[in-house]
């Protein structure tokens, strides 16, 4: 009775722990290191069209991702990469994806520096409120995800149907098409493989004798001491013939139901570069500092106006985070940074700042990479002119926190 009571606390002790934590829906970008998510991949002006929509109609989300030139040196040169979202489970479907003004269906070609504005079209699928987020995933270093957004999918008439034409004319929903055939045929090779499993483990004397089996030489079958005997030959013979007839059975029918058939497309490119504005600033960070106790990132920065109005710092991201100069920032934006001294660098001018992020996402977000074996900080300040021009200028700096 009490090993009951103490199995009964331990299992509602575990459900309290899940409900009291199911807030927390993030997709695995706080698992990252720090370094990696600051030095490899950030996110600008990342949008989302609606918070709402109803199964088959679409949402847009839009944004910018630039490869960092502090890409890690532990890391291989960032190559190819592939841009999508991020969801728990399918629900969402992708519907189309354009990468710097082109259809890009699948992988792209990226470098170090890249910049690409994409625009992906969405459909709701499964009805609930999700936590979407857009994803660049490359080859060699991982999925590096955007900021994120709550989408709620509400339920239509008729469900979700996924429409799609065939190259024969044909328009058939994805969702419902050959559903059976695929999983009849995958019933066929688990009971195929249940029963290879079940003999060799149930009635066979393979696993509880493994005292004996361990001893026998490579290539004995312990015919012998009657480990294998000649009904067992033939039981493998049986399942390996079913085996091989399941597969000719199966290609006979594709070429019989399908003989118009395309093979399964690769399509790689290198996006086109999107204009940039002229450089009209530079801009370095020289020493940074972290104060755990108040969530506060100190950075010094020395900015240098190489155009012919005045400049002022206005944004700085790292990661999926964007922090805006408390100056110039709206109404009730969450990231704010302050700037001492205040103001503007004029024409020819070269000026340095002490840029203070107080913020606890950072804590959050888990971005400081303090008492880890690279302790820097990394991203881009925005630099902006009275025209409303930007340059978005990479910078790092080695971190200094104030206690481990």
């Amino acid at each position: 009775m009490r090993m009951k009571r103490l199995l009964f606390t331990f299992a509602l002790a575990i459900g309290l722990s899940v409900g009291l934590t199911s807030g927390v829906f993030a997709h695995g970008e706080r698992a990252q290191e720090a370094f990696l998510r600051q030095k490899t991949v950030a996110f600008f002006d990342v949008r989302f069209s609606a918070d709402t929509v109803k199964q088959g109609e679409s949402l847009t989300i839009t944004g910018t991702a630039k490869i960092l030139e502090t890409w890690p040196p532990t890391l291989p040169e960032p190559e190819v990469a592939y841009l999508g979202v991020v969801a728990p489970g399918p629900v969402v479907v992708m519907k189309e994806r354009i990468v710097n003004g082109k259809p890009a269906p699948g992988s792209i070609f990226v470098r170090k520096g890249g910049v690409y504005e994409f625009r992906m079209t969405v459909e709701g699928r499964r009805p609930g409120q999700w936590h979407v987020h857009p994803v660049l995933a490359i080859e060699g270093a991982g999925s590096l995800l955007g900021p994120g957004q709550w989408i709620t999918v509400q339920e239509a008439a008729g469900g979700f149907r996924n429409l799609v034409t065939l190259f024969d004319g044909r328009t058939v929903d994805l969702e419902r098409y050959q559903t059976g055939f695929v999983v009849g045929w995958a019933l066929f090779g688990l009971v195929l493989g249940l029963w290879w499993m079940w003999y060799w483990t149930g009635p066979k004397p393979t696993v509880t004798r493994l005292a004996v089996t361990s001893q026998l030489p490579i290539n004995d079958d312990g015919a012998a001491v009657g480990l294998i005997t000649k009904a067992d030959h033939r039981f493998v013979n049986v399942v390996a013939l079913l085996a091989v007839v399941l597969l000719a059975a199966g290609w006979m029918y594709i070429q019989r139901a399908f003989p118009v058939r395309i093979p399964q497309q690769v399509i790689r490119f290198e996006p086109p570069e999107i204009a940039q504005p002229l450089r009209f600033a530079e801009a370095r960070a020289t020493a940074a500092t972290y104060d755990p106790d108040t969530d506060t990132l100190a950075m010094e920065v020395e900015v240098t106006n190489l155009g012919n109005e005045p400049v002022r710092l206005v944004e700085f991201t790292t990661s999926n985070l964007t922090f805006v100069n408390r100056a110039t920032a709206d109404p009730g934006y969450p990231h704010l940074f302050a700037v001492e001294p205040e103001g503007t660098v004029g024409p020819g001018e070269t000026k340095r700042f002490k840029v203070s992020i107080q913020d606890p996402a950072w804590e959050d977000e888990k971005l400081i990479p303090v008492q880890q074996s690279q302790m820097s900080v990394a991203g881009v300040f925005t630099v902006q002119d009275a025209g409303g021009q930007r340059n978005r200028i990479t910078v790092e700096s080695s971190l200094v926190p104030t206690r481990f």
